[in-house]
């Protein structure tokens, strides 16, 4: 609010500026003779003034209730890099509820409520994780009554992880709040969270076992694909050679799985190339050689058979 005075100053200004060009008009042109042409040119001209009265008339509590969700989210996301519990939590009282709702982007709904100590846990974890998240806020609507008040706003966020975004999306957020004294404290939050993109996050692998002619395993493997997920067939032949040494073919290429540990690439000549991983029997061979394929889309990856 420190540049208010001139916010005033530059409104005033305008107004008298118009308010000139307007009885200049007036006196080369009487009110009978106007034409409609400059009827529009006056009311362009003097219509800025007259939501002077509306923009000077803030009300400071619904800008402390508004500068309150911005403070809150920021703290939340600089947390992350911070660590400072305290500098998030201040921002909440301690019998603050949550009521979530995810979207995915496939589509699934998952509602919960946290709890003021759960939210204090849930920072526990988040600060031992390296992803971070990014937001972007917009103030729709804030009511104030007496010591409580309501926001209304969205926020465009981006999860990442390092310089890799992982996920994308938006929430559309109710923020309750009552005042203690002098400070704003936010105690209740009903929250819509819909994932618009996905890029890496948890793939899923279901697992066949069998004997026909497409190999002893079949894979289905679903992976985020953006805006949705995408499924995946892989097909494996698992050959056993001498002296402890398994040929495995994945859709045409080679692997060498060794004394039922180490897999490695196969060269052209059959000789060992770069190590893949490690498997100590076929299904963890072929979990690990589709987290290798996957990289890209799987932060981590469930193997169902």
């Amino acid at each position: 609010m420190a540049d208010l005075p001139i916010f005033r100053e530059n409104y005033c200004l305008e107004f008298i500026y118009n308010f000139k060009i307007f009885i200049s008009i007036l006196n080369h042109n009487p009110m009978k003779k106007i034409k409609p042409g400059i009827i529009t040119l006056l009311i362009i001209l003097l219509v800025p003034t007259l939501n002077f009265g509306k923009l000077m008339a803030a009300d400071p509590e619904e800008e402390a209730l508004a500068n309150l969700v911005k403070e809150s989210s920021k703290a939340l996301a600089n947390y992350h890099a911070s660590k400072d519990k305290g500098a998030v939590l201040k921002y909440f009282h301690e019998k603050m509820v949550i009521d979530f709702t995810f979207i995915s982007v496939s589509g699934k709904v998952r509602n919960e409520r946290i709890s003021y100590e759960e939210f204090a846990t849930h920072l526990d974890a988040f600060s031992h994780e390296r992803m971070g998240r990014t937001h972007d806020i917009d103030v729709l609507k804030t009511i104030v009554h007496q010591d409580i008040g309501v926001v209304n706003y969205t926020e465009d966020y981006e999860v990442t992880f390092g310089e890799e975004v992982l996920t994308k999306g938006s929430q559309v957020i109710t923020a309750t709040a009552k005042k203690f004294g002098k400070t704003w404290k936010i105690i209740r939050i009903t929250v819509v969270e819909m994932e618009s993109e996905k890029f890496k996050g948890s793939c899923l692998c279901e697992l066949y076992e069998g004997t026909s002619a497409t190999g002893n395993f079949i894979t289905k493997t679903t992976v985020p694909g953006g805006k949705n997920y995408t499924s995946n067939m892989n097909h494996f032949t698992v050959t056993k050679k001498d002296r402890g040494t398994v040929l495995i073919n994945m859709d045409g290429e080679n692997f060498i799985w060794e004394n039922n540990l180490n897999i490695f690439e196969a060269k052209e000549d059959g000789s060992k190339g770069t190590k893949i991983g490690i498997g100590t029997n076929s299904y963890e061979v072929i979990q690990t050689l589709i987290k290798a394929e996957f990289s890209e889309h799987c932060t981590d990856l469930v193997l169902r058979k």
